[in-house]
This record gives C-alpha cells, sequence and structure tokens, in this order.
C-alpha cells in the first residue's frame, strides 16, 4: 500500500483526534505517524497511524475504544482484520470517490504493562495544531526514546526508517529531560551505544 502524502495524513489524524475529544477520550499519538508530524521530511512517511489512550473510570480501552469508534462514526471509519484481530481504518476519500482505509492501532496501558511509558499520566506530550486543530502528541524526547528502543529489534527497511527517525528526531529534543535519561537504562545504553555511529553517518542527508 502506498504511503500516506503529508496533507493526507494530517486529514487522519485530526479526524481520529476530533472523535476521540468528542468521546472524552484521552490519547497521544505516536510511530511514524508522530515522526512525520514532529520531524516533517519528505522523504519520510508512513502508511497507518498508531496512538496509545488512556483508560479512565469508563474502562474504555483499545478494544473497547474500537467498536465504539466502528458505531459511533460508520462514515470515517471501517474495520480491517490485523493478524486476526479487527481494527478500525479511517475511511480517506481520494479523488475520484475511491476510499483508502488507513489503519488506527489503538493501544492502552493496561494491555501493555510491560510498556510503562505507554501510561499517559506519566508520559510526556505535546500539543501540536494541525489544520487549525488542536492534536496531542507523544513529545519528541519520548518519541525518540521508543525509536531507540525499537529500532534493535527490527530489521531491513523498519530497522533503517528508526535509525533516520532518531536522527531527525533529535533535532526537536530537549537535552536532559528524564525521557533521555539513560542512566538506569543498561538496554537504553547498550542500544544507544549500538545506534550512535549509524545515525550519525546518516544525520548529513537530513542537514542542510
Amino acid at each position: 500500500m502506498p504511503a500516506l502524502l503529508q496533507p493526507q495524513l494530517e486529514l487522519a489524524v485530526v479526524t481520529v483526534a476530533q472523535r476521540l475529544d468528542s468521546l472524552q477520550v484521552d490519547y497521544a499519538f505516536m510511530g511514524g505517524a508522530a515522526a512525520c508530524i514532529t520531524a516533517p521530511d519528505p522523504s519520510r512517511r508512513t502508511e497507518d497511524v498508531d496512538l496509545v489512550i488512556h483508560v479512565d473510570q469508563r474502562s474504555i480501552t483499545a478494544d473497547l475504544l474500537t467498536q465504539t469508534l466502528l458505531n459511533s462514526f460508520p462514515s470515517d471509519f471501517g474495520s480491517v482484520s490485523q493478524f486476526g484481530h479487527i481494527i478500525p481504518a479511517y475511511q480517506l476519500r481520494l479523488p475520484g470517490g475511491a476510499i483508502r482505509l488507513v489503519e488506527v492501532e489503538i493501544f492502552d496501558y493496561g494491555s501493555w504493562p510491560n510498556r510503562p511509558q505507554y501510561n499517559l499520566q506519566t508520559a510526556s506530550r505535546v500539543t501540536k495544531a494541525i489544520n487549525g486543530y488542536p492534536v496531542k502528541i507523544f513529545s519528541p524526547e519520548w518519541l525518540t526514546r521508543e525509536k531507540i528502543l525499537s529500532q534493535h529489534q527490527r530489521q531491513g527497511f523498519k530497522h533503517a526508517t528508526d535509525i533516520r527517525d532518531v536522527s531527525r528526531l533529535m533535532r526537536y529534543c530537549t537535552p536532559q529531560t528524564p525521557e533521555l535519561n539513560f542512566d538506569q537504562a543498561l538496554e537504553l545504553q547498550h542500544d544507544l551505544f549500538r545506534l550512535l555511529p549509524l545515525s550519525l553517518t546518516l544525520l548529513p542527508f537530513y542537514t542542510n
């Protein structure tokens, strides 16, 4: 499936954000979509949208939110099967009337307790205006840390993309923030030492 153009990605992200706000569900975008929005670059595109939600006293989990989006906003979202699991997909309307389904993968901390970074009550976020609408995204520091963690676990195209993302995201990071403090995280230190030589070789391609 072809990658989304930046205006298409922004439309998908804004629509998802608007629907979550109408449901009073707290969230933060992450992954490739967040990287493209935080550190835009013509060479970096993504095919889907990833986000984390906060499960409040209503117990609206990622699975329940999926059904809510499909039932409440049928003109905005369709369903797709991902590894046998139903997830929502934004219905992007293309010129000529065709519809492209943009997968929206939703995570919540309760379903992923081994990922404390998904706890929205402690994670750092920023609010960015996209097409005039305020959208919540994980901070550049959070995104950078997550990319450092994931890049050594993936090979091929995804691995190279993570390295390029780190190279670009570092421009937007504030030094000495908690997410970039690796003193107590040996795994992150090892990942960073492996990544830095590769990241530095790629950096000139993203520097004027």
